[in-house]
């Protein structure tokens, strides 16, 4: 029951954030242009670091409320996880600004919230069974 809560929590928060993409892909483009003219322009070098702090937080929360809605923990810390999450999302989405293969893009969001559900810590797994 818990398995099942927790991945429907995951699973819902990335197909909202990937029908935002799909909703808005010029936003999404936009915003890896300005991320990669920041990083070229000295002194707006931290624009792009804050921007990308706001993603790590926002991927925090999202894991930390989910651990603790089941009553989980995870096998990989969760700066490690969030910082994880950040890279397949921003990977999906740029393959998918280029491409717009939606089928296997959504695949790949599958593929990440099963993975994720791996990364379930074996103490909160054996505490659940008992």
């Amino acid at each position: 029951m818990w398995q099942q809560r927790t991945a429907s929590r995951i699973t819902k928060s990335l197909n909202a954030f990937w029908e935002g993409v799909e909703r808005s892909p010029g936003e999404h483009q936009a915003s890896y242009e300005l991320t990669h003219y920041a990083l070229r322009q000295a002194g707006f070098e931290e624009l792009a670091r804050r921007q990308y702090q706001h993603y790590l937080e926002a991927h925090t929360e999202l894991l930390t409320e989910a651990a603790e809605a089941a009553d989980i923990e995870w096998a990989v810390p969760v700066p490690v996880l969030a910082r994880y999450l950040n890279a397949v999302l921003d990977g999906i989405t740029l393959n998918w600004l280029v491409d717009r293969n939606s089928q296997h893009s959504r695949e790949v969001l599958r593929l990440t919230a099963e993975h994720l559900m791996a990364l379930v810590g074996k103490k909160a797994v054996a505490d659940r069974m008992s």
